[in-house]
């Protein structure tokens, strides 16, 4: 799924913002510097001992029997200080924008648990996703040394016009009230314990031959199978995802003013299978979004994958396509399909900023519960040149090469 393009000319994929000062000054017989990886090892302790510390006072609490409102000060305040601590953890080092929205809607729920009992739920949610964050912390990355190349790829003309800080207040905002979609939540809380229990993929061996899921040229906005190109690298089934959007020479992804959905090129366009397989999941009836370029997400939308379609190539390997329009599908589940095969449109329904395809395959059937695993694909122009098999990556320009040789006709 799209991320908050890069605003101030930084990234389309993470907002660069910082909470935390990069040194902080202690007088004390002189100067004593904390820097980011000391704070960083500090926080993680003590989000650790917090946890233990709770182990402890629930043996306490089941052999002396304290008294209970002792223990239940006691408690908040471990929990208080594992919350803040694990979820200041992705602010102190430059992580994706992704885990720093998370861990301040973990803040947020935590908070609004302690003041309403009813929401006790909301504090669980929280802890949750602070035990995450300590289990992906070993993978964060450390302060970048200030590089600020420049972002190949301009904003859609909607952000544009609103401004950079009118449409980051928009695009936090939007992620906020996701939060009060129910449909929303719940998934959340599945994605989160399905990172919990994942880990990265080690020796993976492709099994089948993948062409591209469309027949012209496309262009990667997000994606590779390196951190620095990654679509979403702290989540750990979309870790080698594609955002493929079209663009024209200047990498603009639309015409006119690009409030409108058809303004986009690759709207409408036909997404196919990217080789023999079995549709085993679809998802339809989500509407597409109706303010593309916005920066902001749907968070009405009863699903954050919007209309989907998970297809079974090999085993543990299935294709995750997602933001098709609603009710262009041309396959249904149990479907066996061809490669080349027509699945449905591109579309912009779900969490989708702008029209585009997500793209990414995984190793397990349930989109929660699978690994990302990177995929060459076969039979391509990269950049203009032919290619075999080959990885693809962020601003690559992608067309499939002789690709009426795979092409399934789906109609006479």
């Amino acid at each position: 799924m799209m991320r908050a393009s890069r605003i101030d000319g930084r990234s389309h994929t993470q907002c660069d913002i910082y909470i935390i000062p990069y040194r902080f000054k202690i007088i004390r017989k002189g100067y004593i510097y904390m820097n980011r990886k000391t704070l960083f090892l500090i926080l993680k302790k003590i989000s650790e001992v917090s946890l233990v510390l709770q182990i402890v006072l629930m043996v306490v609490e089941r052999t002396i029997y304290p008294p209970q409102d002792l223990v239940n000060i006691i408690r908040i305040l471990l929990i208080t200080g594992f919350i803040l601590a694990a979820l200041a953890l992705p602010w102190v080092k430059n992580t994706s924008s992704l885990l720093k929205i998370l861990s301040l809607m973990g803040i947020i729920l935590y908070f609004i648990g302690l003041l309403f009992s009813d929401f006790y739920i909301l504090i669980a949610i929280a802890i949750l996703i602070g035990v995450l964050m300590i289990l992906l912390s070993d993978s964060f990355e450390g302060t970048k040394d200030g590089n600020n190349k420049k972002e190949p790829f301009p904003l859609p003309e909607p952000a544009e016009r609103s401004g950079n800080a009118k449409t980051l207040i928009k695009y936090f905002t939007s992620t906020m009230l996701t939060l009060l979609n129910p449909f929303q939540l719940v998934q959340m809380i599945y994605q989160i314990i399905g990172m919990i229990r994942l880990s990265k993929v080690e020796d993976f061996q492709q099994k089948g031959k993948y062409t591209l899921p469309f027949t012209d040229e496309w262009l990667i906005l997000n994606g590779g199978i390196e951190r620095k190109d990654s679509h979403s690298w702290d989540v750990i089934n979309q870790r080698y995802a594609y955002d493929f959007v079209v663009a024209d020479s200047k990498n603009k992804r639309h015409v006119n003013n690009g409030d409108n959905l058809k303004d986009y090129h690759c709207y409408g366009k036909s997404i196919l299978s990217p080789a023999d397989g079995k549709v085993i999941k679809i998802k339809d009836g989500i509407r597409d979004y109706p303010k593309p370029g916005t920066m902001t997400l749907d968070f009405l939308a009863k699903d954050f994958r919007g209309n989907f379609v998970m297809i079974e190539h090999e085993d543990k390997e299935y294709c995750f396509m997602a933001h098709f329009i609603p009710g262009s599908f041309e396959v249904k589940e149990g479907d066996l399909v061809k490669r080349g095969q027509i699945i449905g449109k591109c579309g912009n329904s779900g969490h989708s900023t702008e029209p585009h395809l997500h793209f990414h395959f995984q190793d397990h059937p349930n989109f929660y519960f699978g690994r990302g695993i990177p995929i060459k694909f076969s039979n391509l122009k990269i950049n203009g040149e032919d290619k075999i098999d080959a990885y693809v990556k962020k601003e690559d320009r992608v067309a499939p090469v002789n690709h009426d040789m795979f092409i399934y006709h789906t109609r006479m």
